[in-house]
C-alpha cells in the first residue's frame, strides 16, 4: 500500500535462473537441455537452445553498449545490486514490490518468452517440455508467497492442443491466474487463425486472463522487430516500435477477427506497450470498420474494447492522462516492469503519484481493474 491506495501490480518480471531447466525440465529432451553460457565475443551470459542463443543480439555488440548505458543509469542502487546477487529470487522480489508499495504482483517471464518464439519450426513436444519446465518453477516460485506473488503461464502455441492441456494444467492444478501468448506469430500461425479456435474455446470455460505482452528482444522469424535489429540505432527503434505495433496488431485482429464476439467472456489484457495511442486507434479501427465490409461485426469495434479488456500504462506516461480522464481510468492498469532496465524501479510508484489523476481513477487503476483482470477475490 502506498499513500493510502492497495496496489496490484499487472506486470512485474521474473528472471529465470541458469539451473531451471537442469531442476525443472522432464523427459527425453533432457539431452538438449537448455543452459547459459557467457559469449566470448561480449562477455554477457546468453541461453543458448540447440545450439543458438537467446537473445539474438547477445553477440551485438551495437545493442550491448545502449543496454550497457541505460543499466548504468537506472541500476546503480544498493537494492539493484543485492538482487543481482540474489539472482532476483522470489525473496528479493517482494522486498521489491514492498520498496515500491506493491500488494500483489502478476509474474512474467523475461527470456521465456524467446525460448518459445526465437527458434523457427520448434517442435511442438519439446516446446511444451520447455514450458512445463519453466510453470512448474514459477509455481514453486510463487509459492514462497502466494497470496501475494501470482504465476502468469507460458504456453505453447506450436500445437494448439498441448497449449489447451498446459493451459488447463497451469490454471487448475498451479493456480495461475492468467496465461502469457505473443501477440505475433508462432511458427506462421496468427492469433485470429481458426486453429486457435479451440484454445480460445478453453480459455474462456477456465475464465482466466489472456495477457498480450510484446518484445523486442528475441523476436521470431515473423516479428516486426526483425526489420529494426540491425538499424544504427536498432536498440532504441526496435524498442520504441516494437511493443506498441505488436499490440495494435494483436488487439486489431483479435476484435475484427471476431474472437472476442465468439468469447465474450474472454478477458484480454494488452501490456508493456503504453495506453496514450489507444483512443486513436479505436477511433480508427471503428472509422475502418465503417468503411469497409469485409469483418462483420455485431457491435463497434471499440465496444469489444470496453466489454472485455485492458491495457496498462507506464508508470510515468502523462501523455496517457486524456485517455484516463476520459474513462475515469476503468481500462487501465499499471505496472513497475521491474526489474528491467528501463524502469523507473524504485520510484515508479512515486512518478505515477506525481501524475494529476482524481482518486476514484487512481484507485480504479492501482487496484479495481486488476482483481477484475486476473479474478481475484478483494
Amino acid at each position: 500500500m502506498k499513500n493510502g491506495f492497495k496496489i496490484f501490480d499487472s506486470d512485474i518480471h521474473v528472471v529465470e535462473p541458469a539451473n531451471l531447466f537442469q531442476d525443472y525440465l522432464e523427459g527425453e529432451y533432457r539431452s538438449r537441455m537448455p543452459v547459459m553460457q557467457r559469449s566470448d565475443l561480449t562477455g554477457v551470459d546468453t541461453w543458448v537452445i540447440d545450439g543458438i542463443q537467446f537473445p539474438i543480439w547477445n553477440e551485438w555488440p551495437e545493442f550491448l553498449e545502449a543496454n550497457k548505458g541505460l543499466k548504468q543509469k537506472k541500476q546503480s542502487t544498493e537494492f539493484h545490486i543485492h538482487a543481482f546477487d540474489n539472482k532476483f529470487d522470489p525473496i528479493t522480489t517482494l522486498a521489491a514490490m514492498d520498496l515500491e508499495g506493491v500488494d500483489i504482483a502478476a509474474l512474467f517471464r523475461t527470456n521465456g518468452g524467446t525460448w518459445i518464439l526465437g527458434l523457427d519450426d520448434l517442435e511442438p513436444e519439446y516446446a511444451t517440455a520447455l514450458c512445463r519446465a519453466y510453470n512448474n518453477w514459477m509455481y514453486d516460485y510463487c509459492q514462497v508467497s502466494p497470496s501475494r506473488l501470482k504465476g502468469i503461464a507460458l504456453l505453447p502455441l506450436q500445437a494448439v492442443d498441448m497449449a489447451i492441456e498446459e493451459a488447463r494444467r497451469a490454471v487448475l492444478e498451479l493456480g495461475f491466474v492468467g496465461v502469457t501468448l505473443h501477440p505475433e506469430p508462432v511458427n506462421g500461425r496468427l492469433l485470429y487463425d481458426s486453429e486457435l479456435e479451440p484454445l480460445w474455446d478453453a480459455l474462456e470455460k477456465l475464465n482466466v486472463a489472456v495477457c498480450l505482452h510484446g518484445t523486442s528482444t528475441a523476436p521470431g522469424r515473423e516479428d516486426i522487430s526483425r526489420k529494426y535489429l540491425r538499424h544504427p540505432a536498432g536498440r532504441t527503434l526496435t524498442h520504441a516500435i516494437s511493443f506498441p505495433s505488436q499490440i495494435m496488431g494483436a488487439m486489431g485482429g483479435l476484435i475484427l477477427s471476431g474472437v472476442m464476439e465468439r468469447h465474450p467472456q474472454l478477458r484480454f489484457a494488452f501490456l508493456e506497450a503504453n495506453c496514450s495511442w489507444l483512443s486513436w486507434f479505436l477511433y480508427r479501427i471503428d472509422d475502418q470498420q465503417q468503411k469497409y465490409t469485409d469483418s462483420p461485426l455485431i457491435l463497434k469495434p471499440s465496444e469489444y474494447f470496453y466489454r472485455q479488456c485492458m491495457i496498462s500504462m507506464e508508470a510515468d506516461e502523462h501523455l496517457a492522462l486524456p485517455w484516463i480522464n476520459a474513462t475515469n481510468g476503468k481500462f487501465t492498469v499499471i505496472s513497475t516492469d521491474y526489474p528491467h532496465p528501463d524502469s523507473a524501479f524504485p520510484d515508479s510508484m512515486n512518478e505515477f503519484f506525481d501524475l494529476d489523476i482524481k482518486a476514484d481513477a487512481r484507485r480504479k487503476i492501482l487496484w479495481d481493474n486488476c482483481i477484475r483482470l486476473y479474478g481475484i477475490k478483494d
